[in-house]
């Protein structure tokens, strides 16, 4: 009897130990199968030819006959420093024209240091060169510095290299959080539908960070995958979410456009956290219609300035005009600086008569402040053809009120910076002042427009010796030390 117990006993462990084997097989099986995915290493192929515009452009900043030859042998005999120096120096002068050379030295040089630096070289210039390189990284990164590993992340989204997908969506399932991070940012920048539709599903795991959960979600948006809608609009009415997490999910239902996300923001405006709020009104910006606009207009009116602030940036991207009084009143009224600059700027953009007339009796009626004359002047100037009599009027005066240098200044500057034909007589009333930061703001306006009423002036100060800065500034400008 013990022994036909005995026997059962073994039978029955028999059976679990083999039920259990099977179940770690078919879950070994499914990681198998989850990671194991195609990769394609790409093939090695030249750098593209350099910009003509931008190889011109550099030749120009040359120091010396022999500039280029002596940059040529840095990149060939040079010692880590002076190749490091002068990577950095061609990326900040945009000039593209030793591509080929620092191609043969990126698969020469034994710098782990330099080739970093080749990789923001080539991902300046968008060159797709070092392809084969970054994507045979990517598939085994663990022996490499974390530091290249996230160079080359920024590199094939910039170059977008699809052949790194298979590779980026490996490394989203490791433990690494420099991996996940990365990955998951490359797979925003390089990825489409299909990836979206495996990234939607990493949202009902949870082993993710917080902060995971957040970029993933932000990822999702800038996907815009239309299947991804459903558990996106799910999760931002979801109360016991994360509060930042919805407030993504709300963002991303609103880029895509669905005619059904926006009875959902609507309700989700009510929200009692302004960052929610706010995020609500940039997924509604895409809408054109009345509920849309409504929520919009409310937004001007909100309590915190970053919802009135994205509320604003709605208006003029919808054109709303039906916004125009309420953004007036906030150029006028609001208590945060940030909002009032704000709502010039859009004033101008909107450009209906309406914000016109505001924006420039800003600028004419005595009672507002200098301040506001400037910021009215700035709006105009940059964003609408209007207001340039008034601003010509206005700057003309101060030009000779010392007790109004600030604006003097404020406005001297947006004259050079954009210049009209309307602008000759600034230009000459600046250079005639006796005060040499005035006279020196009239001398940028003619650089920039080259008032033919102001030509003599100048030619007086450029043989002015007693004239110090603006003398130099003068002839700098007429070229006479050339």
């Amino acid at each position: 009897m013990k022994a036909k117990r005995l026997f059962f006993f073994l039978l029955t462990i028999n059976f679990s130990l083999m039920f259990l084997h099977s179940q770690e097989s078919s879950e070994a099986k499914d990681e198998k199968t989850k990671t194991e995915r195609i990769i394609t290493i790409p093939a090695k192929k030249s750098p593209k030819p350099a910009d003509k515009e931008k190889a011109q452009k550099a030749a120009l900043k040359d120091e010396g006959k022999n500039s280029f030859e002596n940059k040529i042998e840095t990149i060939k005999y040079g010692i880590e420093s002076e190749i490091l120096n002068l990577i950095k120096d061609l990326i900040l002068n945009d000039d593209p024209r030793f591509s080929n050379e620092l191609y043969d030295l990126f698969y020469s040089t034994k710098s782990v240091a330099v080739r970093e630096k080749l990789f923001e070289y080539f991902t300046k210039f968008s060159d797709p060169c070092i392809e084969d390189y970054a994507v045979e990284v990517l598939q085994d990164p663990y022996d490499t510095k974390n530091s290249t590993v996230e160079m080359i992340f920024r590199y094939v989204s910039e170059v977008k290299t699809k052949e790194a997908i298979p590779c980026v969506l490996n490394l989203l399932e490791t433990e690494d959080e420099t991996y996940f991070s990365g990955a998951l940012t490359t797979i925003g920048e390089i990825g489409g539908d299909s990836e979206a539709d495996i990234l939607v599903a990493f949202l009902d795991r949870d082993d993710l960070t917080l902060s995971q959960r957040q970029n993933l979600m932000k990822v999702l948006g800038r996907l815009n995958a239309s299947s991804t809608w459903d558990k996106l609009s799910e999760i931002c009415q979801d109360e016991e979410e994360n509060s930042f997490v919805r407030m993504y999910a709300a963002e991303a239902i609103g880029q895509m456009k669905n005619p059904d996300s926006v009875p959902i923001l609507v309700k989700l405006f009510e929200s009692p956290d302004p960052n929610f709020r706010m995020y609500v009104v940039k997924g509604l910006s895409n809408y054109d219609t009345k509920e849309a606009k409504d929520v919009i207009i409310q937004g001007i009116k909100d309590g915190h300035w970053k919802v009135r602030q994205e509320s604003i940036i709605a208006a003029e991207k919808m054109n709303i005009t039906e916004a125009v009084p309420y953004i007036i009143y906030r150029a006028k009224n609001d208590p945060e600086n940030v909002i009032k600059d704000k709502s010039y700027e859009i004033l101008s953009k909107l450009n209906n008569s309406e914000a016109r007339n505001f924006l420039i009796s800003q600028i004419t009626d005595d009672k507002s402040t200098d301040a506001a004359k400037s910021k009215a002047c700035e709006a105009l100037l940059k964003n609408a053809n209007a207001g340039q009599s008034e601003i010509r009027t206005l700057a003309v005066k101060i030009a000779v009120d010392d007790k109004r240098k600030p604006l003097r200044y404020s406005i001297g500057k947006l004259i050079a910076k954009y210049p009209s034909n309307q602008f000759d007589d600034v230009c000459l009333a600046y250079l005639n002042s006796l005060d040499a930061q005035t006279c020196a703001l009239g001398l940028d306006m003619f650089a920039s427009g080259r008032y033919s009423k102001a030509e003599t002036k100048v030619s007086e100060i450029a043989e002015n010796k007693k004239a110090g800065a603006n003398n130099k500034k003068a002839r700098k400008i007429l070229k006479l030390d050339d």
